[in-house]
């Protein structure tokens, strides 16, 4: 049995280092797997979690600081939860003690409040981008002012912003668009006044150009 230390290092964290020494403490000897952040990329696209998940075995252990080392998606946590326990593998959480154990009752129902978790955040997002969708609607006038140019690029920009209100990350939307990733930034900023819920904001934090 192998213990591992996992984490998602992001600069806007200070406390980084000190959680790090935190996890350190624990198991000085166990091997350590960093990622650099990358705003709502699941871990398991992430290369540092990749090459953990290749290794890790029944009966290994993975000690992370808290949840958000998985992502801020309470679904996209659930999930990459989920695939460690099928492989048999037990992660304990230091910033509040949990321990994520397979085939344990105490586990279903730490899995049960993150799903609930979950699906109260996926209506929030959905709630949000409706909003969003309905003020661009009901506001036309002011749509056509913020995203002045040719109506190529308005056209570009009006998918843009529904793949945004969608819930989808820049670099998805980058990609469907075929624009740059400052292009997808510039429509965000634009719509953040439509965003009440602060989704688009937690989106875009740690993605890099």
């Amino acid at each position: 049995m192998t213990t591992y230390l996992y984490t998602r290092h992001s600069p806007k964290n200070r406390a980084y280092q000190e959680q790090l020494n935190a996890l350190q403490v624990i198991d000085p000897d166990a091997q350590h797997f960093e990622d650099q952040l990358h705003g709502c990329v699941a871990p398991e696209e992430q290369e540092a979690f990749q090459k953990l998940l290749n290794i890790v075995k029944t009966g290994d252990t993975i000690i992370l600081w808290w949840l958000t080392a998985f992502g801020r998606d309470f679904s996209q946590a659930l999930n990459t939860i989920t695939t460690l326990l099928d492989k048999g593998v037990t992660l304990k959480t230091v910033c509040e003690p949990l321990t994520f154990e397979p085939d344990s009752e105490q586990t279903q129902t730490l899995l049960a409040l993150l799903s609930g978790y979950g699906k109260v955040q996926t209506q929030h997002r959905l709630f949000a981008a409706e909003q969003g969708r309905k003020a661009i609607k009901e506001q036309p006038n002011m749509w056509q002012e913020k995203f002045r140019g040719r109506p190529a690029n308005k056209t570009k920009h009006q998918r843009i912003a529904t793949l945004l209100l969608e819930g989808h990350t820049l670099k998805s939307v980058a990609e469907q668009c075929d624009v740059s990733l400052s292009t997808v930034k510039r429509v965000k900023t634009k719509l953040n006044e439509y965003d009440d819920e602060g989704s688009l904001r937690r989106r875009g934090e740690g993605e890099k150009s």
